[in-house]
């Protein structure tokens, strides 16, 4: 079937910034917190230390910023147009697509051929892109409770104890990594389900043709057919 078109105003540069940091950071720390885990490679405990906590922060504070420009920076609200609204409205489900969050789990399981046309995101990746900002915080916690500077601080030893001491908080914060592992795959498959338009636009800002589609009336209006 025909696909919404891929306007640069779908992901401002701002979005593409903060999705490169994300990105990076994420596999940094995945890499390190897997040699920290298991020290095959003694000579590299010390680095592998520091980029850990740096990454950290660096995550965090991208996640922070990120949420607040929601709030102040446009995008659009659906594929298809270039129309923008304030991005935080595009977070939740919308009047295009509420509606549709069986029919885009049908259409992820294979049990529908054609998914359908509607507002930014399917259902299911709306819902999995909220959970992110929790669990980075969450995340963030967990490692500020086992960095030697923070560990002692109330609000850290509070959480170590309700947890049951700090092997219990190193043993939720080496799961979590895989549940962040899990995201990545899952939305890597849900974001380029279509082809790989959607990743060339938000890493490289290359746009491509398709339906044009009308936000205001929720309809197709035509086609544009540029190829990038």
């Amino acid at each position: 079937m025909a696909h919404l078109a891929h306007y640069r105003e779908a992901h401002p540069l701002p979005f593409v910034i903060t999705h490169w940091i994300n990105l990076v950071a994420m596999i940094l720390l995945i890499v390190t917190g897997f040699s920290i885990h298991f020290p095959f490679w003694p000579e590299f405990m010390g680095i592998a230390r520091g980029v850990h906590v740096f990454c950290g922060f660096v995550l965090f504070i991208n996640c922070i910023v990120r949420v607040l420009m929601a709030f102040f920076v446009k995008s659009a609200p659906t594929g298809g147009t270039r129309e923008q609204v304030t991005d935080f409205k595009t977070w939740l489900p919308q009047a295009d697509n509420r509606h549709q969050g069986l029919q885009w789990i049908k259409y992820y399981l294979f049990l529908k051929k054609d998914h359908p046309l509607s507002a930014k995101l399917g259902v299911p990746q709306k819902i999995s892109y909220l959970c992110i900002p929790v669990l980075i915080i969450l995340m963030f916690y967990t490692g500020l409770c086992l960095w030697a500077p923070t560990m002692n601080m109330g609000f850290c030893t509070a959480g170590t104890d309700l947890v049951g001491g700090l092997m219990s908080m190193r043993i939720i914060h080496y799961f979590m990594m895989y549940i962040f592992i899990c995201f990545m795959f899952i939305h890597i498959y849900l974001a380029n389900i279509e082809g790989f338009a959607p990743s060339k636009l938000m890493f490289f800002h290359q746009e491509h043709g398709g339906l044009v589609y009308d936000p205001k009336r929720h309809v197709i209006v035509g086609e544009d057919k540029m190829e990038h």
